[in-house]
This record gives C-alpha cells, sequence and structure tokens, in this order.
C-alpha cells in the first residue's frame, strides 16, 4: 500500500513539474503601447492564451515546448526561445494597415461569405474536447451582481452538437446594497444564456449569417496582409441610412486563399442606438442595449483551426412588469488547449443547466490561476482579487 501511494505521489509531482508558468507583456516597438489580443502558443504543446488590454499574458507550457509563438494580425508574428526566465517583455512590429481600395469580387459578397463560413467549418475537427476557461459577470444598477468562472471540458461531436463538463467552478453573489435591493423586488433572474450555446454559436458564426442575410447591412470587402504573410480579406458592415432595426458594425476577417475566418469585431454603431428595443428574452424581458462589443478569434496553427478566445461586454436597460434595471456585464471565453478525438467520456458527467450557479463553490484547486485574465476593466481585477483572496 504504501510503494503505491509512493508511485501515485511522485507521478503527480512529476506531472506538476512537467508544466512551467510564463508571463509576460507585449508591447509595440513603435509606440511602446501595450498589444491587446496577442495569441501566445506553446510550439509543441499548442497551449495558447491571448494577451489582456495591458498586454499581459501568462501560460503553463509543458516540457515539450521550447518555443512560444506570438500572432497578432496587425503585427509581424513572433517566436521566443522558452528559457530559464519566467517573465518576458516582448516588442511587436507593426504590419501593413488595411488597403484602402475595395475588392471586386466575380460572386455576390452574400456567396463569399457564405464560401468562407462554409470553408472554416468543414476545417473544424469533427470530434473534439475544448480545454478552457469561462466567465462572466453580471452587472445591476451599476453594482456588481453575480460572478461565475469555471473551467470547462466542451466536447463537439459536429459543428452543431457540443456536451460540457464542468470540472471545477465557483458562482459568487454579491452583497452590496443594490444586489440586496434588486434580490428582495425582483421578479426575474437575469443570466447570459445557456452556457453550452455559448460555443455553439461561435462554431455555427450565427452572427455573420444573421448579418448578411439581413436587407439594413451594407457590405463591402476590403483587403490587408496579415503579420505572418497571410492575404486577408475584410467583410465590413454597418446599418444602411435608412435602417429601422439594425444597430450593429464591425469586421469579419478571413483567409483570402483558404477561406478561413480569423477574427470577428462587433460594436453598436454610434448613429443608430436608437434603433434598439426592447425585445422579450427570457423570462419575458430583454435589454435595450446601450453598449454591445464582441470579439472572436479563431486560430490556424500546425494545420489545426479552431477557436481560441471570444468576449463580449453589454450595457443596457431591462424593464419588466413596470419595473425598470440598468443592467449589463461580460462573458468571456478562453480555449487553452484542444484534444482531438478524446476517449468518450461518460453521460452522466456532463452538465445540463444554463448557467453555473447551482454547483457553488466548486473546486479543490486555483484553477483559475493557470489561465489569463483577460481583458478586465480595473475595478474588476480589484473585485477579482477581493474573490480570489
Amino acid at each position: 500500500m504504501k510503494s503505491t501511494l509512493l508511485l501515485v505521489v511522485l507521478f503527480f509531482t512529476q506531472a506538476i513539474s512537467a508544466q512551467k508558468l510564463v508571463q509576460g507583456i507585449i508591447k509595440n516597438t513603435e509606440t511602446n503601447a501595450p498589444i491587446e489580443y496577442v495569441i501566445v502558443i506553446a510550439n509543441v504543446s499548442g497551449k495558447s492564451t491571448v494577451t489582456n488590454s495591458e498586454g499581459r499574458f501568462q501560460i503553463n507550457t509543458t516540457s515539450k515546448d521550447d518555443k512560444l509563438i506570438f500572432k497578432h494580425l496587425d503585427f509581424f508574428q513572433k517566436e521566443i526561445k522558452i528559457d530559464s526566465k519566467n517573465n518576458l517583455s516582448i516588442q511587436m512590429q507593426p504590419s501593413s494597415e488595411s488597403l484602402d481600395e475595395i475588392v471586386i469580387l466575380n460572386t455576390s459578397i452574400k456567396d463569399e461569405i457564405n464560401k468562407a463560413i462554409k470553408t472554416s467549418q468543414a476545417r473544424f475537427s469533427k470530434n473534439i474536447k475544448l480545454n478552457t476557461f469561462y466567465r462572466e459577470l453580471s452587472y445591476v444598477n451599476g453594482a456588481m451582481h453575480l460572478y461565475e468562472d469555471a473551467e470547462i471540458d466542451y466536447y463537439l461531436q459536429s459543428v452543431n452538437k457540443s456536451n460540457m463538463i464542468v470540472k471545477e467552478s465557483r458562482s459568487v453573489k454579491f452583497k452590496n446594497k443594490e444586489a440586496k435591493k434588486f434580490d428582495s423586488l425582483s421578479t426575474v433572474s437575469y443570466y447570459w444564456g445557456d452556457i453550452k450555446e455559448r460555443i455553439l454559436y461561435e462554431f455555427e458564426f450565427r452572427l455573420i449569417k444573421n448579418i448578411i442575410s439581413d436587407k439594413e447591412y451594407e457590405l463591402y470587402i476590403t483587403s490587408k496582409k496579415a503579420g505572418d504573410g497571410t492575404e486577408l480579406q475584410i467583410l465590413n458592415f454597418y446599418p444602411t441610412d435608412k435602417a429601422k432595426r439594425a444597430t450593429l458594425s464591425g469586421t469579419m476577417i478571413y483567409g483570402a486563399k483558404d477561406y478561413l475566418i480569423r477574427e470577428i469585431n462587433v460594436e453598436l454603431h454610434p448613429k443608430f442606438l436608437a434603433n434598439s428595443e426592447f425585445l422579450p428574452n427570457n423570462n419575458g424581458h430583454w435589454r435595450k442595449r446601450s453598449y454591445y462589443h464582441r470579439k472572436t478569434i479563431y486560430n490556424l496553427y500546425n494545420n489545426k483551426y479552431s477557436l481560441t478566445y471570444m468576449s463580449y461586454r453589454v450595457y443596457g436597460d431591462s424593464e419588466v412588469s413596470n419595473q425598470l434595471n440598468q443592467i449589463g456585464g461580460f462573458v468571456e471565453l478562453l480555449v487553452d488547449s484542444i484534444d482531438e478525438n478524446p476517449s468518450k467520456p461518460n453521460a452522466n458527467d456532463f452538465y445540463s443547466d444554463v448557467k453555473l450557479t447551482r454547483l457553488g463553490k466548486n473546486y479543490k484547486t486555483k484553477y483559475w490561476q493557470k489561465f489569463n485574465m483577460v481583458p478586465l476593466t480595473y475595478k474588476e481585477e480589484q473585485m477579482l482579487k477581493q474573490i480570489n483572496n
């Protein structure tokens, strides 16, 4: 019995020592400004993260990894050897800017973008496990209301079918004055929708499909070259002058030759805020948006293509039974690593609730320390420090 226990302890110790935490900050060589949303990849394991608004990152590399690769569509790609240093200071050189000329296509823009969507979906592995860090924060009337995060394994058998296992998680309800007042008076519970749907939404490119099918959006395509030399094309969209419902503007960036989607960036168009309206949704309520910012990043590395990161922030008003509340917050998902053709999980382990609240503080380790804190406001970072202590 003692020898068996010793072997287990030795194995566990070796597994821990095989990982190395590398931290750093990435800045623009020309402006010295921090660079947000740089993809950081460990060269052998393929483990990845992205930088936050201060250009900071942290990543747990394996013993097989000897380099870190830094990718951003607006900067030249860079590689750094992993050595004894745990803290890195890295400079990246800006690449060429977008061209002003509109790309003339031999087909319609809708057909062009549908081709990019279908090509991208065809390149996704048919059976994968995404090892992810998920988190969300809700505000009610300017005060923090609910924070939840988790280490989640998403199992995707195809583009439109997924299950998930919540490995470790926590749900923290704030007890400030506004939170208590809302909980005592409100007839509804605000939440961000089905947590499992978060991943499917990005693999199905639902937002872009809706944009290109909506006649209230103007569409045009420009081009540029990425930092790694890849020729890119950029779908630009915004509401038409006479739009009565459309509110969004943004871009979708894809390869001009391989048609793989790299990024999606969306926000509310400032001239069309008046088009926001109250719509029924969860429990008969919906927010009238005053702020919306969404970013999704897909990565192609070693001929493997998948989702790397997604986040969105929403703020606005909600009205239920003549009760008006200012609500909002963020949702964020970071893909740490991907396993292709994973062993079949026990179906009884799948989590089916639409949110994490039921699990409470369901963790044994500080799993969140493995992941990069991307990208939070100063107030939110201070809040998380209090929760983490």
